[in-house]
């Protein structure tokens, strides 16, 4: 039997809930309770004795249910989240194509071969799907695969197909030219230019990634940024992923601007649309028999960002969620949301925003303000209840 961590009248809750993410929403009837706990009065006083400017920092903590706002200092504010948008990222990604998708990547023959001059008379097309995580190893083997075909000439030009990008190629004009450079490196010779066009052949080679849950995993546990930008590529980019959150997670569109799906640069979101996001997620999840800890790292446990915070035995595990760090940008940006599993008051989802200031020392402060919640909600779940067991 498979175990949930989940508060009871959640799990009422989503008897109720629309299955489908851009129909989920809170029934209206739930009013939220205003708790005024110390931990949150603590945290901003001691960001205005270190210098910091209350102003410039963002926080919001709800429960799963809705029913309780246990912290809220300026969330309907935005802020740069940094990586946090990660998670929109994986959130818009998992919807669009599933948790179970494999990203194929697959060199084609448009026309025939004759084995004897080992000439291709037509186009090498390269189907790309946008593998996120595409390395170099696996285009060279795709590559030998090809000549091991019995192509060495080509009276076309090489076709790609997608968004393509691997290793450090970031864009495809970038990925296309050392896809070519490769092949007449191992022989291959093409007779017209390189070009981007629609067309399906014969396979003569391909790679299947991970599936995406995988993918997302690893992306966020050491939030990967190259893995991020190119996952949102391969999805419609930027935009795509903000119309995802607007139309099917219901976020105001004034509340959010995304310009990097990684999160780097500039990018805004309130501490307010992102529990709201959360909460679409661990839902969606939900429905789709997976947990948070499926696609987010949990703290003190799992490697990557967090694996170093939420160590000592009070809290690991208690905590899931992304972290977002850029020291260079709006003053210094550090950022946590996620997930907090507390003994009497279920699971409360966050969000923590701070800028203008030293990333080492907001971390500690986020730490300190989630350590005191918990304490004030009865204690954190250990982290043996929190995953899937089978009896």
């Amino acid at each position: 039997m498979k175990k949930y961590l989940i508060t009871t009248t959640s799990l009422i809750l989503l008897l109720f809930w629309p299955t489908q993410a851009q129909e989920i929403a809170p029934p209206q009837s739930i009013v939220a309770e205003r708790l005024k706990l110390a931990s949150e009065g603590r945290y901003i006083e001691e960001l205005i004795s270190l210098g910091r400017n209350p102003e410039a920092q963002g926080l919001y903590v709800e429960s799963l249910d809705g029913t309780a706002i246990l912290a809220d200092h300026q969330s309907n504010v935005s802020f740069n989240p940094a990586s946090v948008i990660k998670i929109a990222t994986s959130f818009a990604a998992l919807e669009k194509l599933g948790p179970d998708y494999k990203f194929e990547t697959a060199f084609e023959a448009d026309g025939t071969i004759n084995k004897k001059t080992r000439t291709l008379d037509g186009d090498l097309v390269l189907q790309s799907a946008g593998d996120p995580v595409l390395a170099t190893a696996h285009v060279n083997k795709m590559i030998r695969q090809v000549v091991q075909a019995g192509v060495a000439k080509v009276t076309g030009s090489l076709v790609v197909t997608g968004p393509f990008t691997y290793a450090g190629y970031i864009s495809t004009a970038d990925a296309m030219k050392r896809v070519e450079a490769l092949l007449k490196k191992q022989g291959v010779r093409f007779s017209k230019p390189a070009k981007r066009a629609n067309a399906t052949g014969t396979m003569l080679a391909n790679h299947l990634s991970d599936p995406l849950r995988d993918i997302v995993k690893e992306q966020n546990g050491y939030s990967v940024n190259q893995t991020a930008d190119r996952l949102g590529e391969a999805i419609g980019g930027p935009k795509a992923v903000m119309d995802f959150l607007v139309r099917g997670v219901g976020i105001a569109a004034n509340d959010v601007w995304i310009s990097k799906t990684s999160g780097l640069n500039y990018n805004r979101i309130t501490p307010r649309a992102t529990v709201q996001m959360l909460r679409h997620l661990v839902l969606w999840l939900n429905f789709k028999n997976m947990l948070p800890q499926d696609i987010m790292p949990v703290a003190g446990e799992d490697p990557g960002t967090l694996r170093s915070r939420f160590t000592t035995v009070d809290y690991r595990g208690s905590v899931i969620g992304k972290t977002g760090t850029l020291p260079a940008t709006d003053g210094g940006v550090s950022a946590l949301a996620g997930l907090i599993y507390t003994h009497n008051r279920g699971v409360l989802l966050f969000a923590i925003f701070n800028t203008q200031g030293n990333v080492s020392t907001f971390r500690r402060l986020q730490d300190n303000l989630l350590k005191n919640l918990i304490a004030e909600c009865g204690g954190a779940e250990l982290s043996a209840s929190l995953r899937r067991s089978d009896n």
